[in-house]
């Protein structure tokens, strides 16, 4: 099974200007960074240009469609 690590950088307050950015990495690789705002979720994978960009509602969609459920 891969070793997944996560590094956060967290704007000190609020979400306004600056996006929540987490550091994917698998098996000491770096798989992308997910960034968080109040707008959309981006995702840009590593070494490439540009980012995949869902609206908040598009991704709730996605989950619902595509995720796997976990009972909390």
């Amino acid at each position: 099974m891969p070793k997944h690590e996560l590094e956060i950088t967290v704007p000190p307050k609020a979400i306004l200007n600056s996006d929540v950015v987490i550091t994917v990495v698998e098996d000491d690789e770096k798989l992308g960074e997910l960034r968080v705002s109040r707008g959309s979720i981006d995702w840009r994978p590593a070494r490439a240009r540009g980012a995949y960009v869902l609206a908040w509602s598009r991704f709730d969609r996605v989950m619902r469609d595509n995720g796997r459920r976990r009972d909390e």
